[in-house]
């Protein structure tokens, strides 16, 4: 059985190490784990704070363990498989690396036989993007376009509105990876894992399709207005916004008006002001809220015909 190689990557501070701490504490720590750790110079910095989860860990140093000392890299990860057998190989390569390189290592004939790549995961510190994409264009992007998940850290540090704004800079680079924006100490460890193995963008959708679930007696009544061949659209929108239980309720209500396009199924988690999450579902004239667990970021599904996509927009961004 081939060991699970999960990657963090991120910029110098961008939190890598208490993410890693954090999962591990919280949902891998049942697991047989050994972590590769990389400093850039010649005295690995993290691993005796790593050591104190009592995980094994294998520091290679002197040099990024996707450029000039690959071959270590590779030799690392056979004697760790040959002397642990680990179930989960976490990598924290040196802020500075090329995650694209450390990929295509994975994914060498020397190791595709042993270890299977899992979870690529970038963190990004939301107060310090701009800068580093400044200042480390080619690093920068490549950590972020290579991955699959994205952590933005400090969120707790910055308004709504500037969360959103990184997020959607962060989606022209990688459109396709989950963008995680709740703030670490709101959200559980497992939720994070379970990204890497289920397309939660396509899930939500999924949960409203109208060819898979009825929508109800009001909704139904609507579908028989259109075009037995008409064509559903799907809109989906990812935001850290903070509504307040009215707020929504008021939401809710407004997207009836024909300014919205013909709604006809919609569903969504969103952080409310005092912290708490809601959880909504909506159909024509009547919808329903409850609580429930934080997610990674609040995201809402709208199906329908001729969507208005701008309005919509805009009002889940107020």
């Amino acid at each position: 059985m081939r060991a699970k190689v999960d990657i963090f990557s991120g910029f110098l501070g961008a939190g890598k190490t208490t993410l890693i701490k954090k999962l591990i504490s919280e949902s891998l720590y049942k697991e047989k784990v050994v972590i590769i750790e990389n400093e850039f110079g010649e005295i690995g910095i993290d691993g005796s704070i790593l050591k104190s989860t009592n995980i094994e860990v294998k520091e290679i140093n002197a040099g990024c363990i996707c450029c000039n000392i690959s071959g270590d890299f590779k030799k690392a990860v056979k004697e760790v498989v040959a002397k642990y057998s680990p179930e989960r190989i976490i990598i924290e390569p040196t802020g500075v690396a090329k995650l694209s390189d450390l990929l295509t290592a994975c994914s060498s004939i020397e190791l595709k036989s042993i270890i299977e790549l899992n979870m690529v995961v970038t963190v990004v510190d939301v107060l310090k993007y701009d800068m580093y994409l400044a200042n480390f264009g080619e690093f920068y992007r490549n950590q972020i376009m290579s991955s699959s998940i994205i952590v933005l850290s400090r969120t707790q540090n910055l308004e709504a509105d500037k969360i959103e704004s990184i997020k959607e800079k962060v989606e022209k680079l990688n459109n396709k990876a989950c963008i995680v924006t709740t703030p670490w100490n709101k959200l559980a460890a497992q939720r994070i894992v379970e990204l890497n193995h289920n397309n939660t963008k396509l899930s939500l959708q999924n949960e409203v399709n109208l060819i898979r679930r009825s929508l109800g007696t009001a909704s139904m009544k609507s579908v028989k207005n259109h075009a037995g061949n008409e064509i559903f659209e799907t809109w989906s929108y990812e935001t850290p916004r903070r509504f307040s239980e009215k707020a929504l309720v008021n939401l809710l209500k407004k997207i009836d008006s024909s300014s919205f396009g013909n709604i006809l199924r919609a569903k969504g988690i969103v952080q409310g002001d005092n912290d708490e999450w809601m959880q909504f579902d909506y159909v024509p004239g009547e919808f329903e809220m409850r609580k429930t667990s934080p997610d990674y970021s609040g995201r809402l599904c709208v199906i329908g015909t001729n969507l208005n996509r701008e309005n919509l927009k805009k009002v889940f961004s107020l």
